[in-house]
């Protein structure tokens, strides 16, 4: 038994349950972005505008980090898509297994 009450294999349990579910959270989010741009135009338009604006203004071939900071009502899209549908749900239960005693 560990200090706050559960066993090894509890903790193992909910451990691997934390990794294997959090595989899945980078793909979760970017289908569910996509899901959103696709059914409210309006967003996807001021999104589309965004990027054309960074796009214009790169002097390089690459994204810099300035480029990315300038993306903020795309990160505000993501943000709140990610609010809305957390990419990460439900990971740690509270299942009780049975022991050996």
């Amino acid at each position: 038994m560990h200090e706050h009450g559960e066993d090894e294999r509890a903790v193992a349990v909910k451990s691997f349950a934390l990794i294997l579910r959090s595989l899945d959270t980078i793909s979760t989010a970017i289908t569910f972005v996509l899901k959103y741009l696709a059914e409210l135009l309006h967003i996807y338009n001021e999104v589309l505008k965004e990027q054309k604006a960074i796009l214009n203004s790169m002097t390089g071939e690459f994204l810099k980090w300035e480029d990315i900071q300038k993306m903020k009502y795309s990160w505000c899209v993501a943000s709140e898509v990610m609010r809305l549908t957390p990419p990460f749900q439900g990971a740690i239960t509270t299942q009780r297994y049975p022991t050996k005693q």
